[in-house]
């Protein structure tokens, strides 16, 4: 019966009390000597969260520098508050997205039984120089929360919320091909629309890459290495890389997933890309400045493999219309 405010301060969360929103106290402390200090704490979000009837409380603390790809990026641990104190469950590093570009993510209040989530799309290693004209950033789609367990250990699943298959205005796709290792295919003839959902399953965790590429030579590459478990998206030769020393990059994640099929969901735009595997364990968002539109996919075989479902929803434009 009283208000709480999660604050954050410099290198902590400071948690505060209050009965009328005006007369506030201090609860508590957390997170001096626990998470990544790799930088500044800041924009903290505090909710709970229910898997299979339990209740556990997630503390979303974002950082600025000391993301796992340098530069921003959102951080979360789970455990329980009781009003007064948050106490973890483990002291693991854990991040709501991998990729270079989500940060300030928070999520909604008045949101039924979902948990909506959504980031500011970029970096402030090079926020201020990229190489835009009438415009500078943007938000990542809205997207759903959930609590999922993978190798004995709780995390939090992203997944584009359900919404956007309303905005489908057409959907082509290709199963059962199989493919050999070495082997490069163009399963699809038509021009990669954007914006547009692509879904891609595997029967395997096998090694593969997704090249997006534009008529001027431009491409960036969205893929999983079963050697080091990590998937990546490679924006070295995406277009326009020179504007930041750090922008031409290689980023990895982590597979948490213990699944052997490999599900993904990709959501396209003309310079941003938000990348979901595993039923949203492992999440990445990236921008890219290409000089020509990307406008196909290729899909290149690291090893023997069967896609068992290649799709492609172009999706209607995210401005209302």
């Amino acid at each position: 019966k009283k208000w709480i405010m999660t604050l954050a301060t410099k290198d902590r969360i400071s948690f505060y009390s209050a009965p009328d929103l005006k007369n506030w106290q201090l609860e508590s402390e957390f997170g001096k000597n626990v998470g990544a200090h790799g930088g500044v704490w800041e924009c903290p979000d505090l909710f709970p969260m229910q898997y299979e009837g339990r209740t556990l409380w997630v503390l979303i603390v974002n950082l600025n520098p000391g993301a796992p790809n340098g530069g921003s990026g959102t951080q979360y641990f789970l455990g329980d508050f009781n009003g007064h104190v948050f106490t973890p469950m483990d002291t693991s590093i854990r991040w709501i997205d991998h990729g270079p570009d989500e940060y300030a993510g928070v999520t909604w209040h008045n949101t039924g039984g979902r948990t909506l989530f959504q980031g500011w799309m970029s970096n402030w290693d090079y926020a201020n120089v990229i190489p835009t004209v009438s415009w500078r950033n943007a938000m990542t789609i809205p997207r759903q929360l959930q609590l999922k367990k993978a190798r004995g250990r709780f995390f939090i699943a992203s997944q584009p919320v359900d919404e956007i298959s309303n905005r489908v205005r057409t959907h082509i796709e290709r199963n059962n091909i199989e493919m050999n290792p070495g082997q490069e295919i163009v399963p699809f003839s038509d021009a990669l629309p954007s914006p547009s959902l692509i879904r891609l399953k595997l029967d395997k965790k096998a090694s593969f890459s997704i090249s997006l590429v534009g008529s001027g030579g431009d491409s960036l590459i969205i893929g999983y290495d079963r050697a080091t478990e990590n998937y990546y998206i490679d924006r070295r030769k995406s277009g326009i890389v020179s504007f930041h020393h750090r922008f031409a990059a290689k980023n990895v994640a982590p597979r948490i997933s213990e699944t052997e099929a490999v599900e993904l969901s990709i959501v396209l735009d003309v310079n941003a890309v938000e990348f979901f595997a595993d039923e949203g364990l492992t999440t990445m968002t990236s921008l890219f400045f290409p000089v020509k539109e990307l406008s196909a996919l290729h899909v290149n075989a690291g090893e023997q493999l069967r896609i068992v479902h290649l799709s492609i929803d172009a999706l209607k434009p995210m401005n209302g219309r």
